[in-house]
């Protein structure tokens, strides 16, 4: 499959990064917010690209998932900047942050050291003590084990859609046929962005049409296939620079299929309570919202569970509205901007409660129990 993809490369000269920067550039073009983007320097010849918009309210920060970066929330800036001082960073090895060398991380621990170490040192530099924390997918698990490791720097922790929480079920391998094994060996999610590096941007834009639709009412979808589709311009250059250091973590934590190589569910648990502690799902998402709210029966410091209609993985593009204020009603803003919230809302429609609190006996939860353990499934489809 990889050979077939190289017979296209002659379309194209290797990507720098004064493409991905005018990639970026591109996508945040329609922001009516004015916002800074800085690479902030975390030591160890590293930096994080990071977007501050906003100057009000209390600080969130928004990690992307896997093969993304902070392009893709650009549909949520220019509303979350009305009501907190927002930041969004590149994880390192993903985007325009710093790409380490993969043969220097070996293990699992490493990996997710790297993640959240640069986060830290990300945070003591920009000057941020404490602030709300809001991860997408992969995202969603790197913050979790951010407040693992860090509860005192997180006031909220709100994942969404958060890859990693399920175990594996023990006889998961002993099922597979064949085929399905040589599909997870070809089709794995890491080796996904190694065909984007060879396909060029024109043929992303055919094979993740599906993620540009999601964007059509900002960047629409032209009918020549000689146009240029932002998204997908974005999404190449994201992905397209080596080495491929975010692939490499990835590999370091995950297991063939999509599951977690240390799953969340029971880690999650030892979360210190004083984390708030929210979820977002999909309705028609990948992603299984079980663990959520078993986790919700346990754990006091879960106050929301949010379930989004009309939308699938992708949640902070599928139903604004709905994520939108999902994340109003699970981040505290600022009293002084409280009466600007009032306005918008009756002037929007905007609906808003003190809770949207989901519990296990609203939905029908497919778990099955072996050797006293639930086993909650997840699909590998990314």
């Amino acid at each position: 499959m990889l050979n077939y993809f190289k017979t296209f490369s002659i379309w194209r000269t290797a990507p720098t990064q004064i493409d991905i920067e005018n990639a970026e550039k591109k996508i945040f073009s329609n922001l009516k917010t004015e916002y800074e983007q800085k690479f902030i320097d975390i030591g160890n010849g590293q930096v994080i690209n990071t977007i501050k918009i906003g100057d009000k309210g209390e600080p969130i920060v928004l990690v992307h998932g896997f093969g993304a970066g902070i392009g893709l929330w650009c549909c949520n800036l220019d509303f979350l900047s009305k009501y907190y001082t927002v930041y969004a960073i590149d994880l390192i090895g993903f985007g325009r942050s710093s790409r380490p060398d993969p043969e220097q991380i070996k293990t699992l621990d490493e990996a997710e050291n790297t993640w959240t170490e640069s986060i830290n040192e990300w945070s003591k530099k920009v000057g941020l003590d404490k602030f709300h924390l809001v991860g997408h997918s992969l995202g969603g698990y790197v913050s979790a084990c951010y407040a693992l490791k860090y509860p005192n720097k997180v006031n909220t922790l709100l994942l969404c859609d958060p890859w990693g929480l399920p175990a594996r079920p023990i006889d998961f391998e002993e099922n597979l046929t064949m085929p399905k094994r040589l599909i997870s060996k070809y089709l794995s999610i890491d080796a996904s962005l190694s065909i984007v590096r060879k396909m060029g941007p024109k043929l992303v834009s055919k094979f993740r049409r599906d993620l540009l639709m999601k964007f059509q009412h900002v960047f629409p979808i032209e009918p020549t296939d000689n146009t240029e589709n932002i998204i997908s311009d974005y999404i190449y250059h994201s992905n397209s620079l080596e080495p491929a250091s975010g692939e490499h973590l990835f590999r370091m934590v995950s297991l063939p299929f999509g599951y977690a190589s240390s799953p969340l569910f029971e880690r999650m648990k030892q979360i210190d309570s004083n984390v708030n502690i929210s979820f977002i799902y999909g309705e028609h998402s990948w992603i299984d919202p079980t663990p959520g709210f078993l986790l919700q029966k346990e754990m006091k410091n879960i106050k929301n569970i949010h379930m989004l209609s009309r939308s699938g993985h992708h949640v902070y593009i599928d139903n604004l509205d709905e994520f939108h204020n999902s994340i109003l009603n699970s981040i505290p803003i600022s009293n002084d901007l409280k009466d600007l919230f009032n306005n918008n809302n009756n002037n929007n429609n905007i609906l808003f409660s003190n809770t949207v609190n989901n519990t296990i006996s609203n939905l029908n939860l497919n778990t099955t129990t072996k050797s006293n353990e639930t086993i909650i499934t997840q699909s590998a489809s990314t």
